[in-house]
């Protein structure tokens, strides 16, 4: 969609009519252009930059990786929200990285409006899943490459105790990870029971990396 300086819908519009290129969705909500003439590269580039779609090197990688089902007002069986609410968590996430010192910590999030999981949250990393008005289920555990299932690891999550409840999930990745670990991996190795054991006597803002 055109949603004020972005506008994706005409970007792909003037893409296709001036080049006449094949373009591929992908099952995570990627559009791929494919068997693009070198020579046009730096036209399709212009054209997307006159409608203010980023290159990809500046865009947070967490919210490029971020998915979420429509959910509220347009699904009928939706609890809560997702598609309204999933680009708050990805600047709140981004925000609790920075000040945990993982400024370039990717971690593959999912959101969704109720356990249905329209969007495959339960093979994330980190997902949350609506299960009232303003609560979430947390789901860790996924693989980053999306390879594996997650498993639950809290029943009822208020949406606006994010950063109290990931936070001390982040400082025991920070203390215990491997080396390359993945957020995923990392909570699928260690497991719910320490992670929730770890937490109960976490002191807030105790941990940076």
């Amino acid at each position: 969609k055109d949603e004020g300086s972005f506008r994706l819908k005409s970007a792909l519009r003037a893409i296709v009519d001036k080049y006449n290129i094949h373009s591929i969705m992908s099952p995570t909500q990627s559009i791929i252009f494919r068997d693009i003439d070198p020579k046009d590269k730096d036209g399709i580039e212009s054209i997307l930059r006159e409608h203010g779609i980023a290159p990809i090197e500046e865009v947070d990688p967490n919210a490029r990786l971020a998915m979420a089902c429509p959910a509220l007002p347009l699904c009928g069986l939706a609890q809560g929200e997702a598609e309204r609410l999933m680009p708050s968590y990805v600047e709140r996430m981004r925000v609790l990285l920075d000040r945990m010192n993982l400024p370039g910590e990717e971690i593959l999030m999912r959101m969704t409006g109720c356990p249905n999981g329209c969007a495959r949250p339960y093979m994330a990393e980190l997902a949350f899943v609506g299960d009232g008005s303003k609560t979430y289920q947390i789901w860790l555990g996924g693989s980053p490459v999306l390879t594996r299932t997650a498993y639950p690891f809290m029943a009822k999550m208020d949406r606006d105790a994010l950063e109290d409840t990931i936070e001390p999930i982040l400082a025991m990745f920070i203390q215990q990870r491997m080396e390359f670990e993945a957020f995923g991996d990392f909570c699928h190795r260690v497991g719910s029971d320490a992670i929730s054991k770890y937490s109960e006597t976490y002191v807030l803002g105790s941990v940076t990396a």
